[in-house]
């Protein structure tokens, strides 16, 4: 993809699944070194500032910047509302991976991702924030 102008969706869904994961649980964050490059390559340098240099083009730590992280920003932050506004015992049934009980089913559908307005990104993204929320790992 370059440094041409960035699709933010298109670029999240271009990167692995722990890359993904590790940008969406942490937008604005330190990103994994291992997920560096992988991000420059897909998302363009201009997109990772350096806060470390390495002895190679690549640098030892860095952050997202520019639309990808603001889109990551965005809709993590619906995301995040739109868990809040779950019931506990329906967050638990989503953390746990189990079937949606059919008595939750109604309450779920209600508030699902997909059908809240103001929850933005792709189906990609919203089941990574789903799997994130299952697999317990801290979201920042």
């Amino acid at each position: 993809m370059g440094d041409k102008a960035v699709d933010p969706e298109k670029a999240y869904e271009a990167l692995s699944d722990g890359a993904r994961l590790a940008l969406l649980g942490n937008p604005e964050g330190i990103m994994p070194p291992q997920f560096i490059g992988q991000v420059m390559t897909v998302c363009g340098q201009s997109c990772v500032a350096s806060i470390t240099a390495g002895a190679d083009a690549l640098p030892l730590m860095a952050v997202l910047q520019g639309p990808v992280s603001e889109y990551l920003s965005q809709c993590r932050s619906a995301l995040d509302a739109w868990w809040n506004s779950l019931t506990p015992q329906l967050r638990a049934v989503i953390r746990c991976r189990e079937e949606l009980p059919e008595s939750m089913a109604p309450q779920f559908s209600k508030h699902s991702p997909w059908t809240a307005i103001s929850t933005p990104g792709s189906r990609l993204l919203v089941r990574d924030y789903l799997e994130l929320q299952a697999t317990g790992r801290e979201l920042m």
